[in-house]
């Protein structure tokens, strides 16, 4: 059986060592033999490291590494000179460390080649080094760029800086402009999709292959390749936790399938995939690699789309959205963070395309929605679940008080600081966190249901009954007269007629600043009592 590399992004390594790798090379040929420049968005720990360490080591001519790979025996092997330039391994906390970090690179990079450049300025230097590598071995150069937004992403909690960076990245990829007869292959890679005209307004030979139908599956593993190179681990687990691989390759699918790029085919996120078959157990393996830091400057600094919270998902129209500094969209940043994915791709002839998007799996789900309210109520994402299942004994056992203790935990820590902040908007802020702990839940749920005589909030379904949810926020009115207005709406506006044929149940939640009440009833009580 073939190790598993968990946190392993270095193809050499991986194929001398034994370890499992999916072939990934017939992609490799396609982009070294049609074109010449690439860029690729795809979200974190989802193997786009690993694809330019396996590009570096094919353009440098490493041939018995892919022994046994579709490219092996594809053609003729030649060696090029590489530049390979990893953003991770950068300092960017101000432009001045982000320039020096880029000076640093490219000064050792011309130690390794016994050249000594006379340019002063970053994009000429970046320049003259290229140029000079063609000139002393008399090749055409490769430059591989990895996680190249790294230096704006991390700031988004301070734009100003953000930008800063960004302009500093301008000028430095500005120098690949213009070298088209000293470069063999360019291919940059990263979290985020800017527009052209914010980095990359010089370099227009780019081609964006980030939903390109022939290269949706360039990263992450599909269904064959799951049961084609993880067959032993997937019988492992199976006799170990004696289950069937039936069952076990569904419950796979359910929590770490989903993400596309194309609306047709679907993959897994290699980190959850390999953790899992480490561990045996299905785990939230998404949440445990760490929270991007730039969803949560997001969810901080900009307003939150109730409507992807309660539908959970969203569309677009044409090519793959852009990043913009000056106009964050929430929508944008899920997709290309990955908490949302293409799920469907409609077109009529040759018109673009609508994509509709959603949440990929249930992994990503808890991950989305637990980040969402452990940020709006200052807890840490590792409580919350624990906490929503507490809730959900209460839900099925109907026990209001025991709800309410809660939600008063859940809420607990909001600092007075976040309610001055969120004074004229406290209402949006408590239909988020509400949003997020009902699709938490895991249950069968709808939001904002249009009924013959209104819209009812959230119904959820069990197989054991149908609750009928209905919150009220007021600054003025008193916790009780709120409970029985909520309750007297659901009965009034007869949200319960579609599903007379179940057991109902009514859930009547208010809220107040800093405060919080619920009650449960079936509807026979309240229609009695009423």
């Amino acid at each position: 059986m073939k190790k598993l590399p968990i946190g392993m992004q270095t193809f050499s390594e991986m194929r001398e060592k034994g370890y499992v790798y999916v072939d990934k090379t017939k992609y490799i040929h396609k982009l070294a033999t049609t074109g010449k420049a690439y860029f690729l968005s795809r979200p974190r720990r989802f193997g786009k490291s690993l694809l330019l360490s396996t590009l570096e080591e094919f353009f440098k001519g490493n041939k018995e590494l892919f022994k046994g790979l579709y490219i092996h025996d594809k053609g003729k092997w030649d060696s090029y000179p590489v530049l390979r330039l990893d953003f991770t391994k950068l300092g960017h906390e101000s432009p001045e460390i982000l320039k020096s970090a880029l000076d640093d690179f490219i000064n050792m990079r011309a130690k390794d080649f016994s050249i000594e450049l006379i340019s002063k300025t970053l994009t000429s230097k970046f320049s003259e080094l290229i140029e000079q590598i063609h000139k002393t071995t008399g090749k055409r150069v490769v430059v591989l760029i990895d996680e190249y937004d790294k230096a704006i992403n991390n700031h988004f909690d301070d734009i100003e800086l953000a930008k800063k960076n960004r302009d500093v990245l301008k000028s430095f990829y500005q120098a690949l402009k213009g070298l088209d007869n000293d470069l063999r292959f360019l291919f940059i890679a990263g979290i985020s999709k800017f527009a052209k005209t914010s980095i990359f307004s010089e370099l227009n030979q780019l081609e964006d292959i980030t939903i390109h139908p022939k290269y949706s599956e360039i990263c992450g593993y599909s269904q064959e390749d799951l049961q084609f190179y993880f067959k032993d681990h997937i019988l492992k687990v199976s006799e170990s936790e004696k289950i069937s691989e039936d069952y076990l390759l569904n419950s796979l699918k359910t929590c770490y399938n989903g993400y596309s790029w194309d609306g047709k085919n679907f993959l897994y996120n290699p980190f959850s995939i390999l953790n899992f078959f480490s561990t045996g157990k299905l785990a939230n393996y998404w949440a445990d690699s760490g929270t991007p830091t730039l969803l949560i400057d997001i969810l901080k600094t900009t307003d939150v789309d109730l409507n992807i919270l309660a539908n959970k998902k969203s569309e677009f129209v044409g090519s793959f959205p852009n990043f913009e500094l000056d106009n964050i969209s929430f929508a944008t940043v899920l997709l290309q963070t990955g908490y949302l994915t293409i799920k469907k791709e409609e077109s009529k002839d040759i018109r673009a395309s609508r994509f509709t998007t959603g949440i990929p799996n249930k992994e990503v789900e808890e991950s989305l929605f637990s980040y969402i309210l452990a940020t709006y109520t200052n807890n840490v994402p590792e409580s919350i679940e624990p906490l929503t299942n507490d809730m959900i004994e209460c839900i099925y056992t109907q026990d209001g008080e025991g709800l309410q203790k809660y939600f008063e935990i859940l809420l607990g820590k909001i600092s007075n600081i976040n309610y001055g902040y969120l004074k004229d908007n406290i209402e949006a802020y408590y239909k988020v966190l509400l949003i997020s702990w009902m699709q938490l839940l895991g249950f069968d749920i709808e939001t904002e249901v249009m009924t013959l005589k209104g819209r009812l909030d959230a119904l959820l379904k069990t197989k054991d009954f149908v609750l009928i949810i209905e919150f009220k926020f007021s600054e003025t009115k008193s916790l009780d007269s709120m409970l029985n207005e909520g309750e007297n709406q659901i009965l009034e506006k007869e949200y319960y007629k579609p599903y007379q044929n179940k057991n109902i149940v009514i859930l009547s939640v208010a809220l107040q600043p800093k405060d919080i009440n619920c009650k449960f009833k079936t509807l026979e009580e309240a229609l009695k009592q009423n």
